[in-house]
């Protein structure tokens, strides 16, 4: 079948494209890696009609002729676009409206898809397959003007670490700087606030035309994201207002300015007042109070026994425990929390494949300290994972002689238990690859625990 005359539109996307792919020649946005900005060749008619025949479907105008004029998978946001017939059409559990056909991962279980009936058919949705949170909707009336506006981002250089592509409003500085005079909607503000992070610098005009609005601004909550998104950008003045986001009960807010924004001088005054909220704090908000304390450090007055109590906590998730930990790792005085990880590392239930990361946190607090008790349970551990298939496997690489003499670090999970524990007990002048033939001996292995009185 021919596909007739080229739109006029194509050639403009192609070229867009194109400058994308010179704009981002070391591929540093995310993703770009992957897909290098090259797409495949177009699919053909048939191709196409043979796809919907086999699932009853009809693809929305604007991805199907992306299809057959511009490249049948490639080039995209995130980690590229799939070729038709890469994925098959789907429902998701928590949108109902109509079927969804998936475009490409984000990465993880994080997915694009489009929407081929109902009254959303041809927008881009996004996802999780592990159903982590609500899907969104993208604000782009089809894949088209989705896929246009990703390229025109690219090209502009957004800054797609500070901001997930797709997920705030579109626009240039000035054209959000008018929409925002031009509505009275706090939420609308709220968006176009929060949606300029996605420029590498605020030109000075908005910056004081923002400065202003937030001077005079009476609701607090969009008075708190203006305060947030200016100290971002270092305009003279806000970091000083960290007071008000605190006066506000925008703890989070407050912390996040403290943390990324707000340099040595707000850490140094506001970790007191953040210590004193910390119980209160999860998810976002905890981690960045664990930073500013791990960027502290150095400071006498900062050591491990100020979170001891944060140790005990049960409603942490992995992530916030992790960074716990890892803050804990820096801090001066961990014997002062020993208590708690000679407990931890002989509990059982955090030795599950699935904890192995959280617990190499936890060992890494514990390096460095000398303590039989600790050193007891370091070699009970050992025990425990030398002789499972990770470790068998990290021990063959580590017995490899590359160049330099060097040799394979361990990848699998409990190999990397094993060799976190080794270098903890390198103070008996344990060497990797020598450690590792040793661990795996048994007679030796059980011989040196002795000698060193390391059986628990």
């Amino acid at each position: 079948m021919a596909k007739g005359k080229q739109p006029a539109w194509v050639g403009k996307l192609c070229k867009q494209i194109q400058r994308a792919r010179e704009t981002d020649s070391d591929f540093f946005r995310f993703g770009a890696d992957c897909h290098k900005y090259h797409l495949a060749p177009p699919a053909s008619e048939e191709t196409v009609a043979a796809f919907e025949a086999r699932f009853g479907i009809s693809l929305p105008e604007g991805y199907r002729n992306f299809l057959l004029w511009i490249g049948n998978g490639g080039a995209g946001p995130f980690y590229g676009l799939y070729s038709l017939g890469a994925s098959e059409p789907c429902q998701l559990p928590d949108y109902s409206p109509g079927a969804v056909l998936p475009l490409g991962t984000q990465g993880c279980t994080l997915m694009t898809g489009l929407i081929l009936d109902g009254p959303d058919r041809g927008r881009v949705i996004y996802y999780d397959e592990d159903q982590g949170g609500p899907p969104a909707l993208m604000g782009e009336p089809d894949f088209l003007a989705w896929y246009e506006r990703w390229t025109r981002e690219v090209i502009a250089g957004y800054d797609d670490e500070e901001m997930y592509f797709g997920l705030y409003l579109d626009g240039k500085p000035q054209e959000l700087m008018e929409l925002y005079e031009r509505t009275e909607d706090v939420q609308i503000r709220v968006e176009i606030v929060e949606s300029c992070y996605k420029f590498q610098e605020l030109p000075a005009k908005q910056k004081t035309y923002y400065k202003k609005a937030c001077d005079t601004e009476q609701d607090p909550r969009l008075r708190m994201v203006l305060i947030k998104m200016l100290c971002h950008f270092h305009v003279p003045g806000m970091v000083e207002q960290i007071g008000v986001l605190w006066g506000f009960g925008a703890y989070p807010e407050a912390i996040s300015v403290i943390c990324y924004e707000g340099g040595w001088k707000a850490k140094e005054t506001w970790w007191p007042q953040v210590l004193e909220k910390m119980s209160s704090l999860r998810g976002q908000s905890f981690r960045d109070a664990c930073h500013i304390f791990s960027a502290l450090k150095d400071y006498p007055e900062i050591h491990a026994r100020l979170l001891n109590d944060q140790l005990y906590r049960e409603d942490l998730d992995r992530n916030d425990r992790n960074s716990l930990f890892t803050c804990l790792s820096k801090l001066n005085r961990r014997e002062e929390v020993l208590d708690y990880f000679l407990d931890y590392l002989s509990a059982e239930k955090n030795h599950k494949r699935t904890e192995y990361s959280t617990l190499i946190y936890a060992i890494w607090v514990t390096k460095g300290l000398q303590d039989l008790r600790l050193e007891r349970v370091w070699a009970a551990l050992l025990d425990k994972f030398r002789t499972t298939q990770d470790a068998k496997d990290d021990y063959e690489g580590s017995q490899l002689h590359l160049t330099n003499d060097c040799c394979l670090g361990a990848s699998h999970p409990f190999g990397v238990i094993c060799s976190n524990l080794m270098g903890c007990l390198n103070h008996f002048g344990l060497d990797y690859r020598g450690a590792w033939k040793l661990l795996m001996d048994h007679r030796q292995w059980t011989s040196w625990k002795q000698e060193h009185q390391l059986e628990s």
